[in-house]
């Protein structure tokens, strides 16, 4: 009788992670292999899976249509990788290196980017409502047609950002540097 409860609140406890199980054991598979090696974890269900930036190397992984909704990913290394259509909202990113990072039509709805690196990443139709971006380098950051509706620029590095049809409805734009250089050219947004 203890066995099956025990088996039983196993599998309530591996349910309650929400994360996909598979997706999981793929990424502790990834951990334990040399960090030379890309990380193709397209199309899969880490929510609120905790990362190691000394054990998992994300920098150039194919995290495209990964669901990363409430992940810590401060400080980890992002640079080059590809989270586009990912679901990042309520993720922390903060000091994270997103530097020329794909994150074309990612949702970041009130994720903490607060001091990340964005430079030369691509965000176009990403939305960042909410999103805390405060002290954040943006410069040549792409946001053509970019929701950053009630997000928090305070301070933010826009040195020649792209904001082609951005949305800035109640957005924080306190400070904010380097303004003057940003391109902001009309398009049309579908």
């Amino acid at each position: 009788m203890a066995k099956w409860m025990f088996a039983l609140l196993s599998l309530i406890c591996t349910c309650a992670l929400a994360a996909n199980q598979q997706d999981m054991a793929k990424l502790v598979q990834a951990s334990n292999a040399p960090k030379t090696n890309i990380l193709d974890l397209s199309n899969a269900d880490l929510r609120s899976y905790k990362f190691d930036p000394d054990k998992t190397n994300l920098q150039g992984a194919n995290l495209s249509h990964t669901n990363l909704a409430n992940v810590d990913l401060s400080k980890m290394d992002l640079s080059g990788a590809d989270l586009s259509y990912a679901d990042l909202s309520n993720t922390k990113l903060v000091q994270a290196n997103l530097t020329n990072t794909n994150l074309n039509h990612a949702i970041l709805n009130n994720s903490n980017l607060e001091k990340a690196r964005l430079s030369g990443a691509s965000l176009f139709s990403a939305i960042l409502t909410g999103a805390n971006l405060q002290d954040s380098d943006l410069s040549k950051t792409d946001f053509t047609c970019a929701n950053l509706n009630e997000a928090n620029l305070t301070k933010a590095n826009f040195s020649q950002a792209i904001i082609s049809s951005a949305t800035f409805v109640n957005t924080v734009t306190t400070d904010i540097l380097n303004y003057d250089s940003v391109v902001d050219a009309k398009l049309t947004c579908v």
